[in-house]
């Protein structure tokens, strides 16, 4: 039997009808499909921007420009609408960008009486939001409970494969108020969250953060001695074993977890007192970047950016470090470049970087209550 291949103009203009989760997809299929995708539509083009989180406006920005010719100017491509009479500025904790996928935000409002915060979905290019149905089991808890930190409990993930968003929750305590002891998955488009198998008694760790890399979200658990639990987020199963960290922190909760290179990564304080950041590549921890600059010039997530290291200096002067082979060392007399230099904030303690790539995917698409 002949195989039946079609005119790459048609194949094209089929590609480009898809929507662009499913064209992210289709570049699985061969490689003709992945070069057509990537060289014909320009989402998949587009380099990944440099997207500045400030909490204390509740808004976020995008560099214009990361060459050596740029001047630090940046665009606001989001804020949160105000109430009117409401005060101008938000305390940190209280709205907080939970990440970015392919130019879908993940907005947690700590504010009010629900439980658990309101998280929304937001599309800046098209201006759509996607509210997300409040956690199961948050009536149980005392309304008059209030927790500014309600967004440290969630992450924001796309798996590669199936095309599909999720929301995670963590299972995690609010200072021995709100306790969750399972964690909880929603798929964008469907109507409820779902239970995990398996999580029960894998409490997070808060304090060391939450990471979704490549369709597995990550936490280390909570007392005791410090491992990392992983979720596949395509069966939606925690692994019946966990990993341990690469060394052990100068304190007990010195330490995060991050994502470099698409690849899982933790950043801890050796004794010496630095700051060491270490990626896991092929089953072995590799020790990446050394850090003796001041730890609160390094915005979270750390290493957002790929082949880019961000460091604020001064007043809010954002700078950037090219990668290169074997350890990175990184201290205060390093001179970057500087591509963005912020008005919002003196110190830089606000503000947090994310990648973020322009999408014209409709939201509408995900509301699971029509």
């Amino acid at each position: 039997m002949e195989a039946c291949f079609l005119p790459t103009d048609l194949l094209v203009e089929i590609l480009l009808r898809l929507p662009p989760s499913a064209r992210r997809r289709a570049r699985l299929v061969c490689k003709l499909w992945h070069d057509l995708v990537a060289e014909h539509t320009t989402e998949m083009q587009s380099r990944a921007k440099v997207l500045l989180w400030h909490a204390g406006s509740a808004a976020a920005y995008v560099v214009d420009d990361l060459s050596s010719s740029s001047t630090g100017s940046y665009t606001e491509l989001w804020r949160i609408a105000r109430v009117p009479g409401e005060r101008t500025y938000y305390y940190p904790d209280e709205v907080q960008l939970v990440g970015t996928c392919n130019g879908l935000l993940c907005i947690c409002d700590n504010r009010g009486e629900r439980t658990g915060g309101t998280v929304t979905l937001v599309n800046p290019a098209t201006g759509e939001k996607l509210s997300i149905p409040p956690l199961p089991g948050a009536a149980q808890f005392a309304l008059n409970y209030h927790c500014q930190k309600w967004d440290r409990a969630y992450s924001f993930a796309y798996h590669p494969t199936s095309g599909q968003y999720k929301v995670v929750h963590v299972p995690c305590s609010f200072d021995r108020v709100c306790d969750y002891d399972a964690a909880h998955v929603l798929t964008l488009g469907e109507a409820a969250w779902r239970e995990v198998p398996d999580s029960n008694g894998k409490r997070c760790n808060l304090h060391a953060g939450i990471v979704s890399v490549d369709g597995v979200t990550y936490w280390v658990t909570d007392g005791g001695t410090a491992r990392i639990v992983s979720l596949d987020l395509d069966d939606e199963h925690v692994a019946s074993s966990t990993m341990a960290l690469p060394s052990l922190p100068d304190k007990p909760d010195d330490y995060n977890l991050t994502e470099v290179d698409g690849r899982l990564g933790v950043v801890l304080r050796s004794p010496s007192g630095t700051r060491e950041a270490w990626v896991r590549d092929k089953g072995k921890w590799i020790c990446r970047y050394v850090l003796r600059c001041k730890w609160q010039q390094i915005p979270r997530p750390y290493f957002a950016h790929g082949e880019y290291f961000l460091k604020f200096e001064g007043r809010l002067l954002l700078y950037v470090y090219s990668r290169k082979s074997g350890v990175v060392k990184v201290s205060r007399k390093d001179e970057g470049r500087l591509v963005a230099k912020m008005k919002d904030d003196s110190y830089g303690s606000n503000y947090q970087t994310f990648a973020y790539v322009k999408t014209s995917e409709p939201l509408g698409v995900y509301d699971g209550t029509k």
